[in-house]
């Protein structure tokens, strides 16, 4: 049976509907202005793309250990799923456009994370195996 840790699953639930959610009222033209502005304070949207992916690829690997394809966790899958579908999604949308440039660091964001947090937990694994 697959496991998930229910503490960061619940934060990366939370992290999922706040990006998805601010994505969603930007493209409705909902708080479009105060979500630019973030986007701004913190040097452009390509940073804030590049913050959250690598956050919520680290939040899959602590909410589910358990790779299943190229040792990624299905939590994992999913989020890339999700981070794809809301960057094409965003060619549909008139006051929106797509970018490759999301897109890739998108995915490489939550690749990154999740193998980064990865290689922190066979390092310790390791490291108390050798005490």
């Amino acid at each position: 049976m697959y496991s998930v840790h229910k503490a960061p699953f619940f934060i990366l639930v939370a992290m999922l509907s706040f990006l998805g959610g601010a994505s969603v009222l930007k493209s409705a033209g909902i708080w479009g202005i105060h979500i630019k502005a973030t986007e701004l304070m913190i040097g452009g949207a390509i940073y804030l793309h590049m913050f959250g992916s690598v956050a919520l690829g680290i939040l899959c690997r602590l909410a589910s250990s358990k790779g299943i394809i190229l040792g990624l966790p299905v939590t994992t899958l999913f989020v890339l799923i999700l981070v794809v579908l809301d960057e094409s999604l965003q060619s549909q949308i008139p006051s929106r456009q797509f970018s490759w440039l999301d897109m890739i660091v998108n995915v490489f964001g939550v690749l990154h994370g999740t193998y980064f947090c990865s290689v922190i937990a066979t390092l310790q694994s390791k490291a108390k195996a050798i005490h």
